[in-house]
């Protein structure tokens, strides 16, 4: 059943409910998943490439990446959205920021992750082996790691390593 959700977006709101139906509470599925659908359209039509991307994390802890986009050739203000369940490579920059890491350890993360040795990220990065260091005890209080494989695992919750 479609339903008109403003501004001429036609949604498919009860069939993508009906899909979401086994993961989330139904009332809270409807509520929070018609206001998503709603504030990702108006983003995408502000957005000045035209496309805008959602992260949303349903009430079992499994992400979900939106992304709306104007419809080509369509009535004017009509908006598609994909839901797709969310990667690990499109979840790791918001848990960098979610754990309050400075721009720099962001970066040393992002290298541990690729799988470099301490030398390695010294040498890509420009800095000396001591600061990488610095960085990893500073990341690990942050995000409560004891070691590389710990940290690894906790950003990437599907394990794998870049």
């Amino acid at each position: 059943m479609e339903r008109q959700a403003g501004h001429g977006d036609v949604v498919a709101i009860q069939d993508l409910i009906d899909l979401l139906d086994g993961l989330l509470d139904r009332a809270a599925v409807g509520h929070r998943f018609r206001v998503m659908m709603r504030a990702i359209a108006v983003g995408a039509r502000a957005a000045a490439s035209g496309s805008f991307r959602a992260r949303l994390r349903d009430a079992h802890g499994q992400w979900a990446v939106l992304q709306a986009s104007p419809l080509i050739g369509g009535d004017d203000g009509q908006v598609a959205v994909t839901i797709e369940p969310a990667t690990g490579d499109q979840l790791v920059g918001l848990l960098l920021v979610a754990y309050g890491l400075t721009a720099r350890e962001r970066d040393i993360c992002r290298e541990v992750i690729a799988g470099y040795s301490t030398a390695d990220i010294a040498g890509r990065l420009f800095i000396s082996a001591h600061t990488v260091q610095d960085h990893l005890k500073s990341v690990f209080a942050k995000v409560g790691a004891r070691s590389r494989g710990e940290l690894v695992a906790r950003l990437r919750p599907d394990g794998r390593r870049s």
